[in-house]
């Protein structure tokens, strides 16, 4: 027989013997044990920009609050600001029975209470010291205010969450390092008193000056913060900016030394930086400054924050020039999400994708570390999980669109289901993480809940096991809340 004719018949009788004699069924073949993986689906969600006024943490508008080592803050008074539309509030300390002598305990316990008052409003603390708010007044020698403020390091140590930012302050008049008494209106004293807020404020918050000279002369370096440098915890990454004499004329009252050079200057400082302040009334020749210009100049400058009450011809100047809403909306940051695409297909353990574009339709960037967290949440709404993408909302700056990319692992024991998907920018201080009050509000239509500090993406996933899908090798993972 040749191999033909074997091989057919072999095949014959292996095919009539797998029939049986019993007449018992086929077994029927089982599933493919490692199934081709299908491929994701995309959807996409486009978003509708919305130019409604609303207050978001350390930006807009701030109302300055004078205070000293006996009086409280008014609870009352910080609440009906933030019932206001405010989320800041200028703490300035005047310690004039101190120029020399210690700081009462009780007196800081007192400034401790302040902070938790201003914690229980909602808001965060522009905070300054200063010993006298005439230009004659006695401001304090060198050794008391160091002094001072290593007595005030564990208060602010201990408040940093509702700590916007500090001013240097503490010389002269007002804390603007003009007019000493002792004679520190110079750069030795600037030094030293610099150097001492470094040590004792924590290295996450940043110390504004009133020149960009006093800065360039403390760091002996004219070019600004590069990138390089942002937010690593340095000199240079924290001494930030405040100018209390904003549009009064050309230099701002001794502001700017060189104009041009000062304010592109601060143009760079301000990507990284808080820059802040107030408008000031010019003198008797100078004409206040129309609303345009101030639009420009705070756009250009990166402005964060600014005084709503100095001054008042000033600001009613710029209402009647039509410009104040799009201060109002534009101070600080404004995150406005364009388009969102998400994956289509999930089984436990495998992975979401998300693909956001956004803008920041702002005059500035945060400053603060602000946490980037996607949520997941159930129809019945009775479980909730959390990851923490790695982007930093800082880097989010003016003027500029930022897409990213992100895989997010699902638990491996999720039930299956359907979700609703959110963008969640809580503070990064565990005290404030969980409080919607604190939580960044995107300029767009129809998404924000206040109840939660949630934006909605209006993106639904579903989960169920009918897939065949790899599972998640992502190290970003949603956990249960």
């Amino acid at each position: 027989m040749n191999k033909c004719i074997k091989y057919i018949v072999l095949s014959s009788l292996a095919l009539f013997s797998s029939c049986g004699s019993s007449g018992s069924p086929v077994d029927p073949v089982g599933p493919d044990p490692n199934p081709s993986t299908e491929k994701q689906v995309m959807k996409s969600v486009v978003y509708s920009g919305t130019d409604e006024t609303f207050a978001n943490p350390e930006r807009g508008f701030y109302t300055e609050i004078e205070g000293n080592l006996v009086d409280a803050v008014s609870e009352m008074r910080l609440k009906d600001l933030k019932a206001n539309g405010k989320t800041l509030v200028q703490l300035l300390y005047y310690l004039n029975d101190y120029t020399n002598a210690s700081l009462p305990s009780e007196g800081l316990t007192k400034v401790d209470m302040d902070f938790g008052r201003v914690r229980n409003a909602g808001l965060k603390a522009i905070v300054r010291f200063a010993y006298t708010n005439v230009q004659t007044g006695q401001d304090a020698p060198m050794d008391i205010i160091l002094g001072h403020l290593d007595q005030l390091k564990s208060v602010l140590a201990k408040n940093k969450d509702v700590i916007a930012c500090v001013q240097a302050g503490f010389i002269g008049a007002w804390g603007e390092w003009y007019y000493s008494s002792h004679n520190l209106n110079n750069a030795d004293s600037y030094k030293k008193l610099l150097d001492k807020w470094l040590e004792v404020l924590p290295s996450d918050r940043c110390i504004q000056v009133r020149t960009p000279k006093y800065k360039q002369d403390y760091l002996g370096l004219s070019a600004p913060i590069t990138e390089s440098h942002a937010y690593d915890g340095t000199a240079i990454a924290r001494i930030a900016h405040h100018n209390d004499a904003f549009m009064s004329d050309e230099t701002n009252m001794g502001t700017y030394q060189d104009v041009k050079a000062d304010k592109a200057y601060l143009g760079v400082e301000g990507l990284y930086l808080p820059i802040g302040g107030e408008t000031c009334l010019p003198s008797p020749t100078t004409a206040v400054s129309n609303g345009s210009s101030a639009v420009s100049e705070m756009q250009s400058l990166h402005w964060s924050f600014l005084n709503d009450a100095y001054d008042r011809k000033v600001l009613d100047k710029w209402e009647s020039d039509g410009v104040m809403t799009t201060i109002k909306n534009k101070l600080g940051y404004r995150i406005q999400l364009i388009k969102g695409d998400y994956s289509t297909k999930h089984i436990p353990g495998s992975d979401v994708t998300v693909k956001l574009t956004l803008q920041n339709v702002g005059f500035a960037a945060m400053y603060n570390p602000r946490k980037l967290q996607m949520v997941l949440v159930s129809a019945d709404g009775r479980k909730s999980y959390v990851a923490t993408l790695p982007e930093d909302p800082r880097a989010w700056k003016p003027s500029k669109s930022i897409t990213f990319e992100e895989s997010i692992a699902l638990p491996v024991d999720i039930a299956e289901g359907i979700y609703q998907l959110y963008l969640y920018l809580p503070d990064a201080e565990s005290t404030l993480a969980g409080n919607p009050l604190y939580a960044v509000r995107l300029a767009n239509k129809g998404i924000w809940d206040s109840a939660t500090g949630y934006n909605d993406l209006k993106a639904t996933i579903n989960v169920t096991s009918s897939y065949h899908l790899n599972k998640s090798t992502s190290n970003i993972k949603f956990k249960e809340k």
